[in-house]
């Protein structure tokens, strides 16, 4: 194990901000673990897990030890004539293990492409994206308790999956180091998710961009294809910006909010709390409660596409902030601050982060 000091976090957070950590330590196998476990560091210091960087705003400098999991590798743990259970570790990109499935016809995740983290991360977050909730195919998560050096498998309800969130981001956030996770998969693919849709004026449906690239029966190579399509034509690229995708959570409101909201702001959409699931029709909202999207709250107050300084709101989407890497943490931070006052202001509505700010 190699501790580093005042080590640079610049290349290692995609909105590109120059801090630095005050010790820097990358887990690469068992015995760095062991090491860490075993050092004062641990015992001393404050801990932050930092994954991809995909998901993270620094605003100073991290006066702590950060810890960079990067342990690689997968494998088939095993298999039923309908689904197979796959092991990946930690530090595996979660967009090639996306795109390893597909190839191999292994279903459950294919909506979830280009989507940048680390699979520790992606777990952490609880990632979700046109209709598909990683939540769904979470069958245990394996973790070290930094707290004490004990190993422990947490099952998928175990994990507390909530909206974008987890045991690992919210209660005992920064006390577990997951190490690798297991996902149940089905290997003869069908009910493909494909009820993503936007608003008519923006980019339509998944199934319309499919009907535009393939013909049916649809296989989840096609709507693979489909959902990078859609991204490619509203999300900034990370190789032009720096950015983190969406900054916000989509807000809960009343039913009761929500309608009186879709008299104010045209075709505003609605989903379930717990889960990412789309509706066409106002009148099968059965919940007392619903999620609405953020970035179309934020886009009728015009921020697509501003700019202050060094920072601004992507030109076709108004939840995702991009930089041009040289903004500093205060400077994206005071950006994300403005928006939320004005959205309080405007629709008495309270957005949530959803990257982590420090």
């Amino acid at each position: 194990m190699n501790i580093l000091l005042n080590k640079s976090l610049k290349k290692l957070n995609q909105y590109g901000v120059d801090v630095n950590a005050k010790y820097f330590v990358e887990i690469t196998n068992e015995k760095d673990i062991t090491e860490l476990i075993n050092s004062e560091y641990i015992k001393k210091e404050k801990i932050l897990i930092l994954g991809s960087g995909n998901n993270i705003l620094f605003t100073k400098d991290f006066d702590g030890l950060v810890v960079k999991p990067n342990l690689l590798g997968k494998e088939i743990v095993k298999e039923d004539e309908k689904n197979i259970w796959i092991e990946v570790y930690c530090g595996e990109d979660w967009d090639s293990f996306v795109t390893w499935c597909v190839k191999n016809n292994y279903q459950g995740i294919e909506n979830l492409i280009d989507i940048p983290s680390s699979i520790g991360g992606a777990v952490s977050q609880n990632i979700a994206a046109y209709g598909q909730n990683i939540m769904d195919v979470v069958e245990s998560v394996k973790a070290i308790d930094l707290e004490n050096g004990n190993s422990k498998t947490f099952s998928n309800k175990q994990c507390k999956y909530t909206y974008r969130s987890s045991i690992f981001k919210s209660k005992e956030k920064n006390r577990y180091l997951i190490t690798s996770a297991i996902f149940k998969l089905n290997k003869e693919p069908d009910d493909l998710e494909i009820s993503y849709f936007e608003r008519k004026s923006r980019y339509g449906s998944l199934e319309e961009e499919l009907k535009s690239i393939a013909q049916k029966p649809y296989t989840i190579h096609d709507v693979m294809q489909a959902v990078i399509n859609q991204r490619g034509k509203k999300l900034p690229s990370t190789k032009e910006y720096g950015t983190c995708g969406s900054v916000f959570e989509n807000p809960i409101v009343t039913k009761e909010k929500y309608i009186s909201l879709s008299k104010e702001i045209s075709e505003l959409q609605s989903y379930p709390v717990e889960k990412l699931i789309y509706r066409k029709n106002i009148n099968e909202l059965e919940q007392e409660y619903v999620k609405i999207p953020a970035g179309r709250v934020i886009d009728e107050l015009g921020y697509r596409g501003k700019w202050y300084g060094n920072v601004g709101m992507f030109e076709k989407h108004a939840l995702c902030l991009v930089t041009n890497r040289k903004a500093t943490g205060k400077e994206i931070y005071d950006f994300l601050k403005s928006i939320k006052k004005e959205v309080k202001k405007k629709y008495d509505i309270d957005l949530n982060y959803e990257i982590n700010i420090y």
